[in-house]
């Protein structure tokens, strides 16, 4: 038996026993109780899965070729020399171990490798609540149990968080904001808000709030129209004021999805703002911070970031025309999931820029590469995984032995540090000893934490008081016409975490359309439909429903193809937004034409 976590990108982070051939949940987690998704049985597949890479392979003109490792980290080496300092680490959160995911840094950070800003997640949230309250942090989402009354705003937690919707299903009222009717909303009292009607539809329960006697520092008489902005009628209004002022404990789930939307930033500010005035400043989830927790140890040692930084939304533009440069890729399928991606295709295209990628399988991304080394399993090597859900960091074991040749990404920058003659000592820690300097803030060793497998971390400073956003700024976040025929929504599927899965689910890609829209252009059930802007267009089969509304269509993203096969991120601006750097990728506009018979 061992003991594991699952270190994908996800709330709920659960505690998880690896016996007899099953990987299943540890019900002793005062969080996760036992309870895991289905993706858990997908990481099984996974490690003994027919496809994966297990040699390194380098590309010649004849196809991959596999080769020693050695060799593979001689040609990495040669390249990344040969790059006289034009390499450019491109990373993210496909494990979201502490060591895995910021150790490697070190080696880039020396290399002269530019910063990564993640700005295509939470960032608009999160720079609005530190610049408005001073932390990101109101309650961990076990918050939800004790709760009477539960507004779940832009998040579809049947899928993305297990646990919160098991918890929910408990709560005597619970309305679900979102525009479409998610399996989340349709469990609940669903309130279809307008897409970018989120603004509009907050200083509707502020105008009611402040007629009920509240205090509400906005000059509310500057805002018009809401219930046409938003579509959310006074009724629901004085039903979603009602529990929030009438419930002993009411709580907010903030989801990520309506903050990635041309205002959505500033929505998440006003929100926690229309909390702290009724008395309940801390009564939402957004995000937990990873605190008590020396990350900096893990990513930077004793150095200090570079001044240099590239936008992870804006990454096609920020390479675009490069010349001369190592691309290194882990923990990322960045040719699947960024915005514009064709861009980024070309200058990974380019012969001379050479493309590094460490993964377990050949995505869109490692088939773009020019060397490809296999990495490990998370079931095969030893990390800590804290969560951005709940309070309790936990040790992952070894369940199996990795491949021969595969690393992991700890492993792959010590053996480049090497390649390359660094004399820095601080390239060649090992996993102990990361470990123990990353927990030494909360007094706990690697043998400790892997003796008790897990520990409650402490808990981060709360929301302070809010510094209000002008009643200006305020209003030139309100109302913005549409920008084409139809918004395009790319959220997350069920049994995928971004593109991570897809290959083990095999499933389709369907674009969801409204009944009345496909009868006006004449598009049918299961037939192809044409989607298309300006930057790309791509072919699809259709699901003709009521569950999302006029003038949206919707497409779960993350679905593997082959490289120079069109991608719904073939569509997406890369536009971030102004004040809060975030992105806003639900915020696409295309037009759709009928294309003929799908299969």
């Amino acid at each position: 038996m061992s003991y594991h976590v699952c270190p994908r990108d996800c709330f709920d982070t659960c505690g998880m026993l690896y016996e007899n051939g099953k990987l299943k949940g540890d019900k002793s987690h005062p969080f996760t109780s036992g309870l895991v998704c289905g993706k858990a049985s997908l990481s099984l597949r996974q490690v003994n899965d027919v496809n994966r890479v297990v040699k390194p392979m380098v590309r010649t003109a004849h196809g991959f070729e596999k080769i020693t490792l050695d060799l593979a980290l001689n040609i990495a080496a040669e390249q990344m020399n040969r790059s006289k300092g034009k390499v450019y680490r491109i990373d993210y959160s496909g494990h979201m171990g502490i060591l895995s995911r910021f150790f490697h840094q070190r080696l880039f950070r020396q290399l002269g490798a530019p910063e990564v800003t993640w700005d295509i997640c939470s960032t608009a949230g999160d720079n609005e609540l530190l610049d408005g309250f001073g932390s990101i942090y109101g309650s961990d989402i076990d918050e939800i149990r004790e709760s009477d009354f539960l507004i779940i705003w832009g998040a579809n937690i049947a899928y993305s968080s297990i646990h919160a919707f098991t918890w929910a299903r408990q709560v005597k009222n619970v309305f679900v904001i979102d525009p479409v009717q998610t399996d989340t909303a349709a469990a609940f009292n669903h309130v279809p808000v307008r897409p970018g009607g989120d603004v509009a539809l907050v200083l509707q329960l502020l105008m009611e709030m402040k007629k009920r006697g509240y205090e509400v520092p906005l000059d509310m008489s500057k805002f018009t129209n809401l219930e046409d902005i938003s579509g959310v009628s006074q009724e629901v209004v004085n039903l979603l004021c009602d529990g929030l002022l009438k419930s002993a404990n009411p709580f907010v789930f903030l989801g990520y999805g309506f903050q990635r939307q041309w205002n959505g930033g500033l929505c998440v500010r006003l929100i926690v703002s229309l909390l702290d005035v009724i008395g309940k400043r801390d009564h939402f989830y957004f995000d937990r911070p990873y605190y008590g927790i020396d990350v900096d140890y893990v990513r930077l040692g004793s150095q200090k970031p570079n001044n240099r930084s590239i936008s992870w939304t804006k990454l096609s533009e920020e390479l675009r025309g490069e010349h001369g440069a190592v691309f290194f890729v882990l923990n990322a399928n960045p040719l699947n999931t960024i915005p514009d991606r064709r861009t980024l295709i070309k200058a990974f295209k380019s012969e001379d820029n050479f493309v590094i990628v460490h993964d377990l399988f050949m995505t869109e991304t490692a088939q773009a590469a020019d060397l490809v080394f296999p990495a490990k399993h998370y079931l095969e090597f030893e990390d800590v995984i804290p969560s951005y859900g709940h309070k309790y960091l936990g040790f992952n074991e070894i369940a199996f032995s990795a491949p021969e040749n595969s690393m992991s990404n700890m492993e792959l920058s010590r053996a480049l540090s090497e390649k390359l003659g660094l004399k820095n000592k601080e390239l060649y820690e090992n996993d102990i000893q990361l470990i123990d300097g990353a927990l030494r803030p909360l007094n706990v060793s690697y043998d400790y934490l892997k003796e008790k497998k897990r520990i409650a971390l402490p808990e981060p400073p709360k929301v302070g008081h809010p510094n209000w956003p002008s009643d200006s700024r305020v209003l030139s976040n309100l109302n913005r016409e549409k920008e084409g025929s139809f918004l395009l929504l790319t959220p997350v599927a069920r049994l995928r975490l971004h593109s991570q899965y897809d290959n083990e689910i095999n499933a389709v890609p369907i674009l969801e359309i409204n009944v009345d829209d496909a009868a006006q252009l004449r598009i049918c059930d299961g037939e192809l439909a044409r989607i298309e802007n300006e930057r790309g267009s791509l072919d699809i089969a259709c699901k003709v429903t009521s569950r999302v509304p006029r003038g949206v269509l919707r497409l779960e993203h993350g679905f593997w193809t082959d490289i120079d096969a069109p991608n719904v991120n073939d569509l997406i601006d890369s536009t971030l937004q102004k004040g809060n750097m975030g992105s806003q990728l639900m915020w696409n506009f295309v037009d759709i034409r009928p294309v003929g018979k799908g299969a």
